[in-house]
């Protein structure tokens, strides 16, 4: 039996046993009352009470019963062979014939063939009210009609109740049938648009975002738990309300604030922070109405955070870009218009540079220029893992492979990298038998697991970088000679901070703000004095030993203290360690042996960077300032 019941209003007794028998043979819920017009409607209304899903009658009963009932009406139709065979029936009774119909459903399109088809003449009388039929079954009496064919049964009773023949048009098993299957397939329809909209509403109610629908009227009509419990209102005091009304209120009337067109601004309402989106519903081209969504700024943070703590725990995210690339000196936009070349393409890029010179950064920004920038990008610092560990780490494990190997194997970091980049930093420090797997990946593009037979082809594209010499260190025999040219496919030097001084100004203004907005403490700009004393050292520990030295002062500036000598003591404490000052002892110096020129360029940095004047300078080496401008211009 199906789930759902079907409510019959038959107009007479041989549809009603049609119709009985059609139900038994389909297994059908069907609910069945007999009675025309007035009668059948309020049979209607009893089938609606009752649970019935839909009904079928006929005739103008059916058409009266759709026009006030609520439920879906099906229409058994009048077909064209039904006509015929009332007509046939008509023929062998008299010769003078009226047809007495509703105007639109009685009267089919092949009414003409019909009649041409037996050769008879049928006057027609139609209709389209009760005052109507009544009008024209009077002329049927004055016209001396032999017999009346008629849909409706009041018509047939009335034609006999005035002496006339009738002839009931009675509904064929193929009509019926038809009816009963668009009923189940109006049904079933109508069911899985409920079943489609429940689960619409459960996602909607089930969802952690605040929803609130307005209709096309700019009224409520939707608020899901989500958003009640964000705005702390219940739903019954907003729901059907008009957007007008609920514009000056203090809970609701931020989220109602602009032009109405799409837009995702943050917004506060009672003093809570949140992310609102607003889009109409458009159908056919006609707005319909407005979803509001949002959410809280707190959770939106915490996602955010949770996000960014998975990825960079697994090393898959490449956070920097170009763009990211303080500096304005012609070696470091040479080195980046290179970079941004070496993007392009698909090859192996060695990155050479000394320590704190961005070697990581340029990486980052090379695969976030790429086509493989949507992939992964995992970095190793092979300077940081033991040999065996880097290996395992590398390229992975089956279960087994040694002591203390995880239950089921590890997937190396080049099978994670599958469609990225990986990054090998410090590639100098990497030990020869790790180097031969290595060169494997490289030349043949497929891996092994440590403890597998199992050849694995990865796609990865390689940077590495080193602060080493590696063509030293191939002569040294340290680093394998075909290693180091299938690294140098592409090869990428990166300028040391002491060679473009033009940008240590830019790069400090950037760290102030940087390290100003992370504490939240304001700091004064540093003046002209303070960049010459930066711009005067060397730098051994390039950008990154900038960075440090301008987060120390950031964080020991205080109000109203000159930024010159804190600077100028940030250094001297620098120079100290470099050049191994005693502590307590501001007049001796620790220097390198070497050449008495370099060693007389030691001290003259020392000095300069301490902050002591030429004049000073000169005093203490025993020297003219025109003698030492001349060995300082020299060096």
């Amino acid at each position: 039996m199906h789930d759902f019941t079907i409510g019959v209003v038959s107009t007479y007794p041989e549809l009603s046993q049609q119709i009985r028998k059609l139900a038994d043979e389909m297994k059908l819920n069907l609910e069945l009352r007999e009675g025309i017009l007035e009668e059948g409607v309020r049979h209607a209304y009893q089938l609606e009470r009752e649970g019935a899903d839909v009904i079928i009658s006929r005739g103008v009963t059916g058409m009266m019963i759709k026009k006030t009932t609520s439920l879906p009406v099906v229409l058994i139709d009048i077909t064209s062979f039904d006509i015929l065979q009332a007509l046939y029936s008509a023929q062998q009774i008299g010769r003078r014939i009226a047809y007495l119909g509703h105007r639109t459903q009685d009267f089919t399109p092949e009414f003409d063939s019909i009649t041409a088809i037996l050769g008879i003449d049928v006057r027609c009388y139609p209709y389209v009210n009760e005052y109507q039929v009544n009008q024209q079954m009077k002329k049927i009496l004055r016209d001396e009609i032999d017999v009346v064919v008629s849909t409706g049964l009041c018509i047939y009773e009335m034609a006999k109740k005035s002496g006339v023949d009738a002839i009931l048009v009675q509904s064929g098993y193929g009509a019926v049938y038809s009816s009963i299957k668009r009923a189940m397939e109006l049904v079933q329809s109508i069911q899985r648009d409920q079943q489609r909209s429940e689960r619409f509403r459960s996602v909607l109610e089930l969802t952690s975002d605040g929803i609130l629908i307005l209709n096309e009227d700019k009224r409520v009509s939707f608020l899901n738990p989500s958003a009640e419990k964000l705005l702390n209102v219940d739903a019954g005091a907003v729901l059907g309300r008009h957007v007008d009304d609920l514009r000056a209120s203090s809970f609701l009337g931020p989220l109602f604030d602009g032009n109405g067109k799409t837009a995702e601004v943050f917004k506060e309402v009672r003093q809570k922070q949140f992310w609102v989106n607003k889009m109409p519903i458009n159908i056919k081209n006609k707005e319909r109405g407005m979803v509001i969504t949002f959410q809280s700024a707190d959770r939106i943070q915490v996602l955010e955070h949770n996000l960014r703590r998975q990825l960079f725990k697994k090393g898959l995210v490449a956070r920097h870009t170009f763009d990211d690339l303080v500096g304005k000196s012609p070696l470091l936009k040479d080195a980046v218009e290179r970079a941004k070349k070496f993007a392009a393409a698909n090859a192996t890029v060695l990155i050479c540079g000394e320590s704190g010179t961005g070697k990581e950064l340029f990486a980052q920004s090379i695969h976030n220029e790429s086509k493989r920038q949507k992939g992964p990008f995992v970095a190793v610092n092979c300077a940081a893992l033991p040999e065996n560990l880097l290996e395992s780490e590398l390229f992975g494990y089956e279960e087994g492979a040694f002591t203390g190997a995880k239950k089921g194997g590890k997937s190396g970091l080049f099978e994670i990298a599958h469609g990225g980049t990986i990054f090998l930093d410090e590639i100098g420090e990497m030990t020869l038998p790790v180097q031969a797997r290595l060169l494997r990946v490289l030349q043949e593009r497929e891996m092994m697991r440590l403890g597998s037979d199992r050849v694995i082809p990865v796609d990865v594209r390689i940077i590495a970088a080193t602060n080493y010499n590696l063509a030293q260190e191939v002569k040294k025999g340290k680093f394998r000679s075909d290693l180091y040219h299938r690294l140098e496919v592409l090869n990428l030097d990166l300028p040391p901070l002491r060679a473009r001084k033009e940008d240590i100004g830019l790069l400090a203004g950037h760290f102030v703000k940087l390290f100003s907005l992370q504490e939240g403490k304001p700091v004064p700009d540093l003046t002209r004095t303070a960049l010459e004393r930066l711009e005067k050292y060397d730098w051994p520990g390039n950008v990154r030993e900038l960075q440090n030295i301008i987060q120390k002062y950031v964080l020991l500036i205080e109000d109203g203290q000159g930024c010159d000598d804190l600077i100028t003591r940030l250094i001297s404490e620098k120079l100290k360690k470099t050049y191994g000052t005693p502590a307590g002892d501001e007049n001796t110096i620790t220097l390198k042996i070497g050449s008495l020129e370099e060693m007389e360029r030691e001290i003259i940095d020392y000095l300069q960077s301490a902050g002591y004047t030429t004049k000073e300078i000169s005093r203490l080496l025993g020297t003219s300032r025109t003698t030492l401008w001349r060995k300082a211009k020299s060096h």
